[in-house]
């Protein structure tokens, strides 16, 4: 399969083709993760092959491991709820963070490189999480470099990096993230904040979109939200932010995005970012729409009620 350029790449995401996805999520730390999940099994332009679960760090020392497992246990939950559990894959990632030239090998790794070089099209890999499963399969296999495109939601705005190392999906393995942008792979880059995902704002009157008595509908509207329901960072009553439907909304609603495509930024050691005109090319977003891709989110989550 021969590489496909970041003009051809993008052209393919805005064309109607039903594309390919490994979802790897950090599904245990946050919500948003598992609304990106429903918005991949209620979209009909997208094929969901398989779950990976990528690690986030608790407490001071940062349990890894831990994270992980819970990711997992999460994704098989919202599998299950959905109806799904016994039709798609997941599989356990990493437990620490990468080191130098250091690839941390798991199931997920595995799963991502038997599935790239098996297939005979493109493989899109959506990150909502921190990217070691997909950093460590690039460096253990790097012929998937050719047959997978990586979209991932991590650090800041390119205008705004003030508080690019403390973005969650880049600090849990802050290594890795700059492993990600330094790798010469098909990329598309979400930003988070600050005028990035972060526009993704809902609240409990955002769900009654969700409609129903079907188990994947009350779960979505009703009892995640009341999981999440005493957060300390959130003094205006409920409110959430679901970051990560950007990056199936991607491959399902492109026109809700203002993509550019740019030489790779680099994350340096002190957490900015630095520039080289020189560097590979990748896809950036610079702005969405919020009310189109939360609209599709509900209609999604909805097509899985009916198939209930």
């Amino acid at each position: 399969m021969k590489r496909m350029t970041m003009e051809e790449i993008l052209a393919d995401i805005r064309s109607d083709r039903v594309k390919k996805v490994i979802h790897d999520a950090d599904m245990g730390i946050e919500m948003d993760d598992q609304y990106a999940l429903a918005y991949c099994l209620g979209n009909e332009k997208i094929e969901l092959l398989s779950c990976t679960a990528s690690t986030f760090g608790k407490g001071k020392d940062g349990d890894y491991a831990w994270g992980m497992e819970e990711s997992y246990k999460e994704i098989l939950r919202v599998l299950d709820v959905c109806g799904v559990k016994d039709k798609y894959p997941a599989y356990r990632g990493a437990t620490r963070p990468m080191g130098v030239d250091d690839p941390v090998d798991s199931d997920a790794v595995r799963n991502i490189i038997k599935t790239a070089m098996e297939s005979d099209e493109l493989i899109y890999i959506l990150g909502t999480g921190c990217c070691t499963n997909i950093v460590s399969a690039c460096l253990l296999e790097p012929r998937i470099k050719d047959k997978i495109c990586v979209i991932w939601l991590g650090g800041t705005c390119l205008d705004t990096d003030d508080e690019l190392k403390e973005e969650c999906n880049l600090a849990w393995d802050f290594r890795a993230g700059q492993y990600l942008l330094g790798l010469d792979i098909p990329l598309v880059l979400l930003p988070a904040y600050t005028h990035g995902t972060c526009v993704l704002e809902i609240n409990l009157d955002t769900l009654k979109a969700i409609k129903g008595d079907a188990p994947a509908a009350v779960f979505f509207r009703e009892t995640l939200p009341g999981e999440y329901d005493d957060e300390p960072y959130y003094v205006n009553g409920w409110e959430r932010i679901l970051f990560d439907v950007a990056a199936p909304a991607v491959l399902a609603q492109p026109e809700a995005f203002e993509f550019k495509i740019i030489p790779a930024p680099v994350i340096t050691d002190w957490g900015s970012y630095a520039f080289d005109s020189t560097r590979h090319k990748i896809i950036y977003m610079e702005k969405m729409e919020p009310k189109p891709v939360l609209d599709e989110t509900w209609r999604c989550i909805n097509n899985i009620g009916k198939a209930e």
